[in-house]
């Protein structure tokens, strides 16, 4: 009996898919290999003959993005990706729906807190 992946490899090679094979793995893999925001605010597009493009949602991230490029390529060398390539661009749809429930979540306060706060802005005087 052989192993599976000593047929598949030669298999994929020959079909040229390897590229989008690792794409795909990197894809489900994004959020353990990535924290918060980053992985919030990248997202890989395409691999091509270990160049790896990321999608990055704003200039303000490309350019900060660019200062991490060097640790970016270590933590996801293991998937065959030699270098990375920034754009901007749309990162995943599942990101962007987590981002916005992440805003939505906000404190209510309890009744003490309310009545603390109304205190306080009672006390405050304007001048004119």
């Amino acid at each position: 009996m052989r192993r599976a992946d000593s047929l598949l490899t030669p298999l994929i090679r020959e079909l040229g898919i390897e590229d989008g094979i690792r794409l795909a793995e990197i894809k489900k893999d994004w959020y353990s290999l990535f924290n918060k925001p980053i992985a919030y605010h990248m997202y890989p597009c395409a691999l091509s003959k270990g160049e790896l493009l990321l999608n990055v949602d704003s200039p303000a991230w490309l350019q900060e993005l660019n200062f991490c490029r060097e640790d970016i390529i270590k933590k996801i060398r293991s998937y065959g990706v030699k270098t990375v390539r920034f754009r901007i661009g749309r990162v995943s749809p599942n990101v962007k729906s987590e981002v916005k429930n992440q805003r939505a979540k906000v404190k209510q306060l309890t009744s003490n807190e309310l009545s603390y706060i109304e205190e306080a802005v009672a006390r405050i005087t304007t001048r004119h």
